[in-house]
């Protein structure tokens, strides 16, 4: 099931964050049942997908502000840095 636009707009990347957060503080708790578990952990790999989903939105819109060779100044996409991963985990 994707999100809906009205969705998307409204989405809180920082609140999302901040449940992670909280989730992977519970998750290292040991007194956790596995039901409970298990429910956060789909949780948390829910919230980690919608807060990816809208970092790939934001890098679209994502502009570089440029001048070209008459002294106006233009925008283009950014584009990634060379040598550049996606790949955070390393």
């Amino acid at each position: 099931m994707s999100p809906s636009r009205d969705d998307e707009e409204s989405f809180d990347f920082e609140g999302a964050l901040t449940e992670l957060e909280e989730i992977t503080g519970r998750l290292d708790r040991q007194d956790i049942g596995l039901d409970e578990a298990i429910a956060l952990f789909e949780r948390g790999i829910a919230r980690l997908a919608a807060a990816n989903r809208w970092l790939d939105r934001a890098a679209g819109r994502v502009e570089e502000l440029i001048e070209t060779s008459s002294g106006k100044l233009a925008t283009r996409p950014l584009e990634p840095a060379p040598g550049g991963s996606d790949d955070a985990a390393g």
